[in-house]
């Protein structure tokens, strides 16, 4: 008897922990599923300095927040992918661009369309402005990727961005699973087992 008392404890502590370890997690874009890229011209800089800066290379609008940036062209389009079969309806996407500095820096005004996507289906999510440097949107759908497509030529006719809007870091967030009421749930449920063993054991 007193075995069977120590092992439902044993049971009920290590279900405790595990709710409490609970946390939310955080997934940063690891793989690009499809590009498209429309570069102006390279007219304030040049060439040679807008490719040493490598803001065409497409990884680095990968992994954490490093500095390097992806510029996505006027017009052009990014899909990213994030290690996660899929994200449940309201995760949380985080956007960070980096613009010459600052946003908005020098008149080089940018924007882009943010879509959640599922199953090859796009949904619109939200026009995204370089108005900051790091934008949060809650995705009120499901999805297994994210697509970026530039609109900064639509938003800004009078801007003087040449190559889009620049993405340093694309991450998504979701929320810790809600297991302590389950807990509590499995702890009573336990208790009230505990109990009955010791009523047919008095009978």
């Amino acid at each position: 008897m007193k075995f069977r008392k120590h092992r439902i404890a044993a049971i009920a502590a290590a279900f405790v922990m595990a709710a409490g370890a609970s946390q939310a997690a955080t997934y940063t874009a690891s793989n690009v599923v499809a590009e498209g890229t429309s570069y102006g011209t390279c007219a304030t800089y040049s060439l040679a300095a807008c490719d040493a800066n490598q803001r065409r290379v497409v990884e680095n609008a990968l992994g954490e927040t490093d500095g390097r940036f992806y510029s996505l062209g006027l017009g052009g389009r990014l899909t990213l992918g994030f290690g996660a079969a899929m994200f449940g309806p309201g995760a949380l996407l985080t956007l960070e661009e980096v613009t010459f500095g600052g946003p908005q820096a020098g008149g080089h005004r940018e924007a882009v369309d943010v879509y959640s996507v599922l199953g090859g289906v796009a949904t619109f999510v939200q026009t995204v402005y370089n108005t900051a440097a790091v934008t949060s949107l809650r995705i009120a759908n499901s999805f297994d990727h994210i697509q970026l497509v530039d609109a900064t030529l639509r938003e800004y006719a009078g801007t003087r961005s040449y190559d889009g809007f620049d993405v340093d870091s694309v991450k998504v967030t979701i929320a810790p699973v809600p297991v302590p009421a389950a807990g509590a749930l499995m702890l009573a449920g336990l208790g009230g087992l505990a109990m009955l063993r010791r009523r047919r054991a008095a009978v």
